[in-house]
């Protein structure tokens, strides 16, 4: 995991722009030796990576603990519960994550447990954290994708950049090539949706993370297969 000090809270008479916040992302797994499961800690305003875990053999109720203790940790350092935002993929393997939740009580979780918000008309069952659907996808990988080039957005894992390099265009979607994986890009694809939910309560957000209208390098190529 990177560690970096957190960013002390401003005293109360500092203006509320200028308070740093945490969004913590998981992307669950089974945790039986394939596919890792995945956590992106990220500060905003500033779209900075500030830590990252990742185990593929770590099983779903200690993942969630992992979070937990990650967001106390940030409590700890000094960052208001008010400051910390947590959530995780909820698809297929996601609602045992959700369960296991429940299991420890959100009012034991130090933060903020962020949802996408409810669709008008969607009778799909609703759940907590954020579902990924093929749409949802190509429109974060591609926000994703904008933001790195215009330097919106931080990276300081190695192995997040790795991950990001084999991250490619497979038809009409996005994936890792054959033999990598992805659960780091997809965990921090996670963290950028967190981000799109909160700019609209945190108007400073959108300076960071509208898309530029000039580039200051050619964007980046996308490998077709």
């Amino acid at each position: 995991m990177i560690r970096r000090p957190p960013r002390s809270t401003p005293k109360p008479s500092s203006a509320a722009s200028d308070v740093y916040k945490r969004q913590v992302g998981l992307d669950p797994s089974l945790g039986t030796g394939g596919d890792p499961a995945a956590i992106q800690i990220f500060e905003i305003p500033t779209m900075e990576q500030i830590g990252e875990w990742s185990h593929n053999k770590t099983p779903i109720p200690q993942q969630i603990r992992i979070l937990v203790d990650i967001c106390k940790y940030l409590h700890d350092e000094g960052v208001d519960n008010m400051n910390i935002y947590y959530s995780m993929e909820n698809n297929t393997i996601g609602e045992a994550a959700l369960q296991s939740v429940a299991e420890v009580g959100e009012e034991n979780i130090p933060g903020i447990f962020l949802s996408e918000p409810k669709v008008h008309g969607n009778s799909r069952l609703y759940r907590r954290g954020y579902n990924t659907t093929h749409r949802s996808k190509i429109s974060i990988c591609s926000k994703f994708k904008t933001l790195i080039e215009t330097d919106k957005v931080k990276v300081n894992s190695k192995m997040l950049v790795s991950e990001m390099k084999s991250f490619i265009a497979a038809g009409n979607s996005f994936k890792a090539k054959a033999g990598d994986t992805d659960d780091l890009v997809m965990s921090t694809l996670l963290v950028m949706r967190m981000a799109q939910t909160l700019k609209n309560y945190h108007p400073e957000l959108e300076t960071y993370i509208r898309d530029g209208d000039e580039f200051d390098q050619e964007p980046m190529p996308f490998i077709m297969i």
